[in-house]
């Protein structure tokens, strides 16, 4: 993005900004006051602190078993293709590099730019999917208020919703489900005009097995526990820069690419105001990107990158191997039918681990959005 773009973007921001939020905090408020909370204060908390949300038994069961009997019959006539993180995505077009034994796929059976296949009134039930959005519906007006993300309050065609489906053997690697605009690189980046905020995941399996695998497992940073705390700004995002790391492990690390420069730096937040920790603004490098070569040395040890080379696919090259390892630090949360799971989809790095029974893996799965900080079309 040049810098004329970006102070072009900022001048519309200053005017508009103020007046959206407000109109949709609004809207997100009348709409939870209508419909009784879903979550506690302690679910909302675990999100706003960096952690996850996992509740088991969400789900109706009866619910659970009518979706579970959908995305079979949506499998069995051929609706699911491989997804954004297989091998086959990732730059193999003949689709030799897919495979069902390792993994993941996605309901994805027809639609359009503008018509997710979940909304396809043709495919499978129809009646059992927009039951099962109607719910979370209600879910995403009580996070945009209490989390305050107004903007993901909003009903449109933006938010995503899928069916996962697991082989047995598959597994998926590290990753993070949404990035900073200016890392994606020109032909990826600011074309959007809105995010993945809040990442959920809802199992359909019927009575689950540890020794089955298919675990979820999540990675927060590296000091988080049960009474992590964030301080002097919120997580994923501030005035619409997203987080890109930790200082202290409790302080975000935003990466402003709207500087004077044209270029952009990295800061956290004090008492209201900016700290830059950069002496000078930088311009992203090509992937992989090290954020701390950007820190004065003193200051190095104590940042925490989210995403790095050796932790995420999107920040490596693509021939680089990236495994899901477990530590003490990592939440694992079995697959369970009718469980809950969320979690901010820009600061929590998470993996699959292989699918070990003999039977598939479901979920339902998707992201609420919020606007983005700005979006050109025809960029390049």
């Amino acid at each position: 993005m040049t810098q004329t773009q970006r102070f072009l973007c900022l001048m519309v921001a200053l005017f508009s900004w103020a007046e959206k939020d407000v109109n949709a905090l609004s809207a997100a408020a009348s709409a939870t006051k209508a419909s009784p909370s879903m979550l506690s204060e302690a679910d909302v908390a675990k999100i706003a602190n960096g952690g996850v949300a996992v509740l088991p038994g969400f789900v109706p069961p009866d619910l659970v078993e009518r979706m579970r009997a959908d995305a079979k019959k949506l499998k069995a006539k051929g609706a699911f293709r491989p997804d954004g993180l297989s091998n086959y995505a990732r730059g193999n077009s003949d689709q030799q590099g897919f495979s069902q034994a390792s993994d993941r796929q996605t309901f994805r059976g027809s639609g359009n730019a503008s018509q997710q296949s979940w909304y396809v009134e043709e495919l499978g039930d129809y009646k059992t999917r927009m039951g099962f959005d109607d719910l979370l519906g209600n879910l995403r007006q009580q996070l945009a208020l209490e989390l305050n993300r107004p903007t993901m309050a909003a009903e449109n065609s933006k938010h995503e919703i899928t069916y996962n489906w697991y082989e047995p053997g598959a597994k998926l690697g590290r990753h993070l489900d949404e990035h900073h605009e200016e890392t994606k690189g020109p032909k990826l980046g600011w074309r959007y005009p809105s995010r993945r905020s809040v990442t959920w995941l809802v199992y359909l399996n019927d009575n689950w097995k540890e020794a089955e695998g298919g675990a979820l497992l999540c990675h927060p940073r590296s000091a988080h526990n049960d009474d992590a705390f964030v301080e002097g700004g919120t997580i994923g995002c501030h005035e619409g820069n997203l987080q890109v790391g930790w200082m202290d492990d409790h302080a975000p690390v935003y990466l402003d690419a709207f500087r004077e420069t044209g270029m952009t730096n990295l800061y956290s937040c004090k008492d209201s105001s900016r700290v830059y920790w950069s002496k000078h603004d930088f311009d992203v490098p090509a992937q992989p990107i090290d954020f701390k070569v950007f820190l004065p040395k003193h200051v190095q040890p104590r940042f925490e990158q989210i995403s790095t080379a050796t932790k995420d696919p999107r920040f490596a090259n693509a021939s680089d191997p990236v495994v899901a390892t477990v530590d003490a630090t990592n939440l694992e949360v079995m697959p369970a039918g009718g469980t809950l799971v969320l979690f901010d989809s820009v600061t929590m790095p998470h993996s699959v681990l292989e699918v070990t029974g003999d039977r598939q893996r479901i979920a339902a799965t998707g992201w609420f959005h919020e606007d983005s900080q700005f979006a050109f079309e025809g960029i390049v």
